[in-house]
This record gives structure tokens, C-alpha cells and sequence, in this order.
């Protein structure tokens, strides 16, 4: 497929789809002053991914330049001290730090294909080795063996349909590998001597397991029910290695903590006074003494801290609502950040000795110039939707909004499925409310963290009550006068650019504006295209490449004739797991009925668009287009 445009840095925004082979043509075209006002909220930026060593070198991901990169903090200095440690035309895909603070590996990709290589750096110099690269090959998942001298890490070097387990030597400088079967692995965790590792594999987001290799001889054995099908993943060892913390909903509905006995392989649980909402996740400090556990509460996360041993509860720092993340220990130190509508993720600090004092903001956020603590918090609510089941969503409504009134309104539909919208730092949606609009974000059918009988709700043949869920958030809106017919915009990414996609095809009367990024409209294709080690687990959710008549009846390409919305197409070329052909089959057939569209396709992204350029290009974009098609 040939293509012109501006810049191998710069998006190309689509005015001419050719029918046929022949590709595409297209010119750059910048967008208008009026849209240019959402740059600074985009432009907003903060640290994140943060690990201390045990010198007290604070190291974490930021974008200053735009792209994500490492970055060190040395010990006694702050933020303004901070030094860059990659430079990668792309940016990093993450890091780990190994026990001693000696070591990072590091996994970086090329525009946006995902196609990860491995890295290791000697954090006292900032060296950086290759380890592996191939474009074919996705490595990834370092996880340290506790003397930092190997990390076991995985790769689909063998198959590209599955992924298995290797170690890596540091002494020697060799890899090895330890687990190969058909499916996708990963290391979670060594045991106190390294002669262990526990492994997982995902099969879906209601069923993964465990196993423990013993790996000097190579022995495995399940750790999880093997004639069983719950989810499981993994918080690591207790001090003793007889017992390993897993998060799962075994013979439940909500996730919770369980014990496995690694002898015997008995589970009990270990949090049955936490009960009435899901356990996000977990983590030991360095002894496996203590332990942090957040909980998945309506959306928001909590923290609470508990001595693993006889898990009582141990003093946390005072902190607003919101949402809890990058809990670390390090020695008596914990960090953690804070994340809501007027809060950017700040890293604090907090001394566990000093329970009573605050955490100590170790990093600060570049807000360019706004005033943050004025901008909205959401409301939680529930709606019901076309069957009186209750879905959960956030309502945010500008500052000045007089009720009664009705504005114009975003639909935001999260990614996954099996995700959430959380109640985090909103940059976009605070854009849209000084512009006058509001915005809804529903957690529909198929989120997590509602448990599991609400994560499977939308499974198979039970697509299009997700698709009605998201329906009837609009309608809720029209209900309660928030808003009213093509007053209504639909906008998501991935799995949210099908239900985008889903929406305007099934109640092409209600929305007035529609934005899909990078989402499916032909669940044929994206099956047959989308990464050979991502087909088995999309099949599990979205229903099997045998069943063509059922994808069929999902799939918004076959109803593209129903579409009286003004639709805009956002993509990267480079996208592994919704490739571009999804967007480019829209655009063809609209075209072929004579309609208009609006696509933005990025050279040098992949499946959403992390270069600050791209970034600004696309939401300057948008803020033009649902100016233009939703107000009145």
C-alpha cells in the first residue's frame, strides 16, 4: 500500500480512499486555532512506573520529550535532578529493577508494533546491552530471580502462536529454557533460593492457571485445580515457600486472596473480612512480611496493608478517593500513587516507621499552567438498562452545568472487554467540560471488576447485550434531560471503537457524532489478522473463527448501511492487535454509499498513539469534529 504524507512523524489525515488496490492518497491538514485550546490538557504530563532501589535511587517512566523513557532520581535529589537514562526512537515498553538495585531490563518496540525487544542496563553506568531483538519475535515479562543474577522472562521465538518461559544468566550470559508448550506463559515468581518458578498461562479472563518447575530437574506441577476453570494470578511466595498468595475467584464470584500449600495444594482463603468487593491486585515487600492488597471498590481502589503472616491489618497514609496504584516496598519505605478527577498520579514516599505522617510527594506534575483542583469529579451512578440489569458508570458535568438543561454529551466505552473505566485524571474529558460538554463512561456488560459472573455477561452469543448496555446509557442521558438525540457523540478505542462502531449501527437515530480508534467492525477478519498468539484468547471471548455466521451477526461492517452519523476513523498502520484493515473497510464502504468520513491514520503507532505529536494531532481532531457535529 503506497501513501504520501507530511512526515514519517506526522499523521496523515485521509481525504481520498481510492476503491481497489491501488491504497490510498492523502494530504497533511492541520487542524483549526479553535481546536488547538485542548493541547495544553493533553500536553499535561507526570511520572509514572516508579521503583526505589535500595540505595534510594528513585527510578521511573516519563515523557518530557513526548515518549516514554526511563529516568533515575539519585539519592537526596528531586525530580528537577532527574537524569535520562534511554533514548529509544519509540520509547520503552517498561522496565524491572532487579532486587539489588544493579540491574534493569528493559523491553522497547518499534512504532507502536508491540514486537518488544529485550534490554538489560547496569544502572550505576547506564550501559545498555541488546540482549534480544527480533522483528518477529515478541520478548517480554522479566521477572528477577531474588539474588538479581537471572531473570526468567518470555518469548514466542518458537511459535508465534504461544509463548514460553526462559531464564536469562547474568553470570554467564546464556538463556536457557525452562517451560515450552502451546499457550501463553509467563514467570511470576521465584521461590527464596531460586531452584523455583512458578508460572502462569492465561486461556481467557475466567481462566488462567499456575504451575511450579522445579528447575533443576525440569519437574512441573500444577498448583492450581486441574479439572477446574477459575482465574488465578499471582502475588508470590510467603517467607517459608510453602505457601503462595494467588487473587482469584475459585468457586466464587468476586476475586479474592487464597493460600495455595505448594506440598499439597490446598487453598483457603485469607481475606474474608474484605469481602463485598474484588481484590485488584496484590504485592509483597522484599521479606514477604507484609503485604498491600487494593481493592476494586465500584471502580475506585482502595489500599489496605496487612502483615502477612497473620494478616492483620496495618496502618495506610491518609489520602483522598480515587485510585491507588504503583504500590512498591522497599525497607520501611512504601511508595504509592494517587490518581482522581483533579489529582494527576503523584509518587509518594511514605516511611511505615512514621504511620501517623503523610506520604512525601517524590515527584510533581507539569499541569501547563491549569488549575487542576477546579476540574470536576465524576458522579457514580447506575442505570438500567433494555433488561432492568444495573450498569455502573461515572457522569462528569461541567463546573457551570445548570440542571434541567441538556448539553451535548460523550458516550466514552472503555477498551478490553474485560476492562474498567476507572475514576482516574480525565485530561480529555476536563477539555470537553470547559467546552461545555458532558461526558458518561459506563462499565457495560463484560467489565471487570463488578466479578465474575458480570465479566462473562457479555461472552459469545451474548454480544449484543453489551452493545444494548451501551445504548442505554445514551437513553439514560436523554431520560434524566442531560441531553438529547444527535446531541450525543460515541467515542472509544479497541474493543470501545466497536462498541462506537456497534452503537450508531444499532440507534443510528440517538448519536449525533461517532469516533472509533483503532476498534473492530469485522470480527472475521480481525480473528483471522490480529497477532497468532492473540487469536485463541479473542476467540474465547468474541466467539470462535468456526462459527463465520455468528461473527457475522456482530459485526458493524455488515450494517454499515444503518449509519447516518458523522463517523471519525483514527488508527496506527502498525497496529498487532486491531490491524489498520478494520478502519480501512469502513471507510471503503461508506465511500462506496457516497458518505463522507474523517480518518487519521499514524505511520509510526500501533494500537493507540503514544508520541505526543501524534497525540495532539489526534485530539485537536477530535475536539473539532465533536464541536462541529454536537452542538447547537
Amino acid at each position: 500500500m503506497g501513501s504520501l504524507y507530511r512526515s514519517n512523524r506526522v499523521a496523515m489525515t485521509i481525504v481520498t480512499v481510492l476503491i481497489g488496490t491501488v491504497g490510498i492518497s492523502a494530504f497533511g491538514a492541520p487542524a483549526s486555532d479553535d481546536s488547538a485550546g485542548i493541547d495544553p490538557f493533553i500536553k499535561m504530563r507526570w511520572p509514572g512506573n516508579a521503583e526505589l532501589a535500595p540505595d534510594g535511587t528513585l527510578y521511573y517512566v516519563f515523557n518530557p520529550d513526548g515518549i516514554n523513557q526511563l529516568y533515575k532520581v539519585p539519592p537526596g535529589k528531586t525530580q528537577d535532578d532527574a537524569v535520562k537514562l534511554t533514548s529509544f526512537e519509540d520509547g520503552i515498553g517498561g522496565y524491572s529493577l532487579s532486587d539489588d538495585g544493579k540491574w534493569i531490563a528493559i523491553t522497547a518496540s518499534v512504532g507502536g508494533s508491540e514486537q518488544a525487544d529485550l534490554f538489560l542496563m547496569e544502572a550505576g553506568t547506564g550501559k545498555l546491552e541488546t540482549l534480544f531483538t527480533d522483528p518477529n519475535v515478541v520478548y517480554g515479562g522479566p521477572t528477577w530471580r531474588r539474588d538479581s543474577k537471572a531473570f526468567a522472562y518470555q518469548a514466542n521465538d518458537v511459535s508465534p502462536s504461544d509463548f514460553h518461559v526462559y531464564i536469562y544468566d547474568l553470570e554467564t550470559r546464556t538463556h536457557k529454557g525452562v517451560h515450552a508448550d502451546k499457550g501463553y506463559h509467563f514467570a511470576t515468581d521465584f521461590n527464596s533460593d531460586g531452584s523455583k518458578l512458578v508460572i502462569g498461562r492465561y486461556n481467557s479472563a475466567s481462566h488462567s492457571q499456575l504451575w511450579e518447575i522445579t528447575l533443576a530437574s525440569g519437574a512441573l506441577r500444577e498448583l492450581t485445580p486441574a479439572d477446574e476453570q477459575w482465574s488465578f494470578s499471582a502475588v508470590g511466595y510467603l517467607p517459608d515457600d510453602r505457601m503462595f498468595l494467588v487473587n482469584t475467584n475459585y468457586r466464587g464470584d468476586l476475586k479474592t486472596l487464597y493460600a495455595i500449600d505448594t506440598a499439597g495444594g490446598e487453598l483457603k482463603p485469607i481475606l474474608s473480612d474484605l469481602g463485598g468487593h474484588e481484590v485488584d491486585g496484590a504485592g509483597l515487600n522484599e521479606d514477604r512480611t507484609i503485604l498491600a492488597v487494593t481493592l476494586n471498590e465500584d471502580g475506585y481502589r482502595t489500599l489496605h496493608v496487612r502483615r502477612a503472616g497473620d494478616m492483620n491489618e496495618m496502618p495506610i497514609p491518609p489520602m483522598d478517593k480515587g485510585v491507588v496504584s504503583n504500590v512498591r516496598f522497599r525497607g520501611n519505605h512504601m511508595l504509592y500513587s494517587l490518581n482522581n478527577g483533579n489529582t494527576p498520579g503523584i509518587i509518594y514516599r511514605w516511611d511505615m516507621d512514621l504511620p501517623n505522617k503523610p506520604g512525601v510527594a517524590l515527584t510533581k506534575a507539569d499541569t501547563q499552567g491549569i488549575d487542576v483542583s477546579k476540574f470536576s469529579l465524576p458522579e457514580l451512578i447506575h442505570y438500567a438498562s433494555f433488561d432492568g440489569k444495573q450498569i455502573p458508570a461515572f457522569v462528569y458535568l461541567p463546573s457551570d452545568y445548570k440542571k434541567g438543561s441538556r448539553i451535548p454529551f460523550l458516550v466514552y466505552y472503555h477498551g478490553g472487554p474485560e476492562g474498567q473505566y476507572r475514576p482516574s485524571f480525565g485530561r480529555s474529558f476536563q477539555y470537553f467540560m470547559t467546552r461545555g460538554f458532558g461526558v458518561i463512561a459506563p462499565n457495560v456488560r463484560g467489565s471487570s471488576g463488578y466479578g465474575k459472573a458480570y465479566i462473562e455477561a457479555d461472552n459469545y452469543k451474548h454480544r449484543h447485550k453489551s452493545v444494548k448496555d451501551g445504548i442505554w446509557a445514551a437513553k439514560y442521558l436523554i431520560d434524566k434531560g442531560y441531553s438529547d438525540k444527535k446531541m450525543i457523540g460515541a467515542w472509544g478505542g479497541s474493543y470501545g471503537g466497536f462498541m462506537t462502531m456497534a452503537v450508531i449501527t444499532e440507534a443510528p437515530d440517538i448519536f449525533g457524532a461517532a469516533c472509533n480508534v483503532v476498534g473492530i467492525v469485522n470480527f472475521q477478519t480481525f480473528l483471522e489478522q490480529t497477532k497468532a498468539y492473540r487469536r485463541h484468547l479473542r476467540e474465547a471471548e468474541y466467539g470462535p473463527l468456526s462459527d463465520p455466521e455468528f461473527l457475522r451477526s456482530i459485526s458493524p461492517i455488515y450494517k454499515v448501511d444503518r449509519i447516518e452519523t458523522p463517523l471519525m476513523l483514527a488508527h496506527g498502520l502498525n497496529d498487532p492487535r486491531v490491524p489498520v484493515g478494520e478502519a480501512m473497510q469502513v471507510a471503503v464502504a461508506l465511500k462506496k454509499r457516497g458518505v463522507d468520513v474523517e480518518e487519521l491514520y499514524f505511520p509510526d503507532e500501533g494500537h493507540g498513539f503514544a508520541k505526543e505529536a501524534n497525540r495532539l494531532l489526534y485530539y485537536q481532531q477530535l475536539a473539532k469534529f465533536f464541536e462541529s457535529n454536537l452542538k447547537r
